[in-house]
């Protein structure tokens, strides 16, 4: 009996061993060495050496610095900053872990909220301290989004038509939909407060701007709330008549719901009309139309 266990026991040795040499990790011959040397103790050995290391690396200096990151889940997002995402993602498959690490840490010092893409990537590292320092990131992104809808809705309950308050309640909602590894749950219920927080924005303020409207009909439609996408299409219409967004919302509406006579009519209407289309908005509408809803041409 203790022969068969020494054999599945030097067995998964040899095997673990291997996957370490070729993962190139860290103290891979003194794990081997252990194994080798203390049949069965050597696995609790490890076991403790493992856990340890992340006793000793739990909290990462640079997360522990709060004044640097304070209200960062506030920063406008960088444009340049966003472009930076495929160099970093580059950084993870081609480098060593101690530059994927570097790399990680000079991108979330910049705007880590904003980084979920690149946090998504880096969880997946097969550097174990790469995806923790990730996981962490992640985490107090999360609680201090969290922690500001709090101090806004307070301030909402104060004063519920205030419009700064209720722009700034509606761009963290924005952040806390857009923020990656939300459970589904969670994700519906931030889209149905921002969505109805859109709805109280443009009930008090019709004109401030086009891409509220935008928003607010997106969304709509993720949520599958055709009418209330309909009805703002409408107000979009009414209220920024010369704007191509507000025809091309329209018309994105009409394209889900299968309104084909409504959907043509604003085809038919913007094309006589003196506003001159974006190269994108034409490529856009060559799109639907080539999907089958119109035989025509431009």
């Amino acid at each position: 009996m203790l022969a068969k266990g020494l054999i599945v026991y030097y067995t998964f040795a040899l095997l673990y061993s291997i996957v370490l040499y070729i993962r190139r990790r860290k103290g891979a011959a003194l794990q081997a060495m252990i194994l080798i040397s203390c049949p069965f103790l050597g696995v609790l050995i490890i076991l403790a050496m493992f856990k340890k290391s992340a006793q000793d690396g739990e909290l990462p200096e640079w997360l522990l610095r709060r004044e640097e990151y304070m209200d960062l889940s506030l920063q406008t997002p960088n444009r340049e900053l966003e472009m930076n995402i495929i160099p970093f993602q580059d950084a993870l498959m081609l480098n060593e872990n101690s530059i994927k690490r570097k790399s990680l840490i000079n991108l979330l010092k910049e705007e880590f909220l904003q980084q979920s893409d690149a946090l998504a990537l880096a969880l997946k590292s097969e550097d174990t301290e790469t995806s923790h320092y990730a996981a962490t990131a992640l985490q107090q992104a999360k609680s201090q989004l969290v922690k500001e809808l709090k101090r806004l809705e307070a301030r909402l309950q104060e004063n519920s038509t205030g419009l700064e308050t209720i722009k700034q309640y509606v761009d963290v909602l924005k952040q806390s939909v857009q923020i990656e590894f939300l459970d589904q749950k969670t994700q519906k219920k931030y889209m149905y407060l921002y969505s109805q927080s859109l709805s109280r924005l443009l009930a008090l303020n019709p004109t401030d701007s086009s891409l509220y409207y935008n928003e607010k009909i997106k969304t709509a439609l993720e949520l599958r709330e055709y009418q209330q996408a309909l009805e703002t299409a409408e107000a979009f219409l009414e209220h920024f008549s010369h704007d191509e967004d507000a025809y091309f919302a329209a018309m994105s509406v009409h394209f889900h719901m299968q309104n084909r006579e409504a959907f043509f009519q604003l085809v038919d209407k913007i094309r006589s009309s003196s506003i001159r289309l974006s190269p994108e908005r034409l490529n856009q509408l060559r799109y639907w139309l080539q999907g089958g809803m119109y035989e025509g041409k431009i």
